[in-house]
């Protein structure tokens, strides 16, 4: 069964960026629409998985996208959101919001794995994965350990940008930007 899904993690609360990651600017649109772009781009249909700051990301969120909420947000983790976001899909990709958007050749290989799949660089596991049925709750990282591994060359696949310090560094340093104005 192809690749027709993506799914984008962005129920939890943001407390050490002290503000919703999901609505953190890049390139002038909020990270979570960098993300769901990426996405489209190599024609996937898009569900975010929110909780915490709901009616503000869904605010932000392009027409055409599917979101569900995590109710139990604040109790639960990434395993507990996948699993809501994934619930009756076919096989997906997934990724948590506080990663940057995958380049098309990263998602297009993931999209031609022949089952789970994982991006790696430099020998390490990344984002985003390949997640094929059943979608039951459970660790991700279970789940995974017998996927296949595809080498990205974009570092960015292992990073996760948790506070503001991380994304001012990681603008700068990838972007030449500075993390200023209302979303940055």
């Amino acid at each position: 069964m192809p690749v027709a899904d993506a799914v984008i993690l962005a129920a939890g609360q943001s407390r050490r960026m002290g503000r919703p990651k999901a609505l953190l600017a890049l390139g002038g649109v909020p990270l979570v629409v960098a993300q769901i772009r990426a996405f489209e781009a190599v024609g996937l249909r898009v569900t975010v998985v929110l909780g915490a700051h709901a009616e503000t990301i869904a605010a932000a969120l392009p027409a055409g996208v599917r979101r569900v909420f995590n109710p139990g947000w604040e109790g639960t983790g990434p395993a507990e959101s996948a699993a809501i976001g994934l619930a009756g899909l076919g096989p997906a990709l997934l990724t948590p919001v506080d990663v940057p958007p995958a380049s098309a050749a990263d998602l297009r290989a993931l999209i031609a794995a022949s089952g789970p799949a994982v991006l790696t660089f430099g020998g390490h596991d990344g984002h985003p994965v390949r997640l094929d049925p059943p979608h039951g709750a459970g660790r991700l990282d279970e789940r995974l350990v017998t996927a296949a591994r595809i080498a990205s060359e974009d570092p960015d696949r292992l990073l996760n940008l948790n506070t503001p310090d991380e994304w001012a560094i990681w603008l700068r340093e990838r972007h030449g930007l500075t993390a200023v104005g209302p979303l940055a």
